[in-house]
């Protein structure tokens, strides 16, 4: 599992080929993936008021769940499908495991 976790890191930071924006996270997730993810990103806390149209320029949009209003939550969904983007979800809580996530997704593109 170490050497797992070496390679993992030898690959930060990475930087993102798509226009990508990362909504929700709790804070500390937010602060811990930031270094990791370079490039044409944005982050979106569940603190901030977002304009839908920053989704239109957008390439893919990622979504952190567990920190996030349900009524926000619904208006990122009902814009994204409006401009038919894009949108995964992270299914782990650990900042590593979403960024090989978005890594993953990259490379599949």
């Amino acid at each position: 599992m170490e050497e797992e976790e070496i390679i993992e890191e030898n690959l930060f930071p990475y930087t993102v080929q798509r226009d990508t924006i990362i909504f929700g996270g709790h804070e500390s997730w937010v602060k811990a993936i930031k270094p990791m993810l370079q490039g044409n990103i944005r982050y979106v806390g569940k603190e901030l008021v977002f304009d839908t149209g920053m989704i239109r320029k957008a390439d893919v949009l990622w979504i952190q769940a567990n920190a996030m209003s349900h009524k926000m939550y619904y208006r990122i969904i009902d814009a994204a499908r409006m401009q038919k983007k894009t949108v995964r979800y992270f299914t782990y809580a650990s900042a590593v495991k979403c960024a090989m996530q978005i890594i993953d997704s990259d490379k599949e593109s």
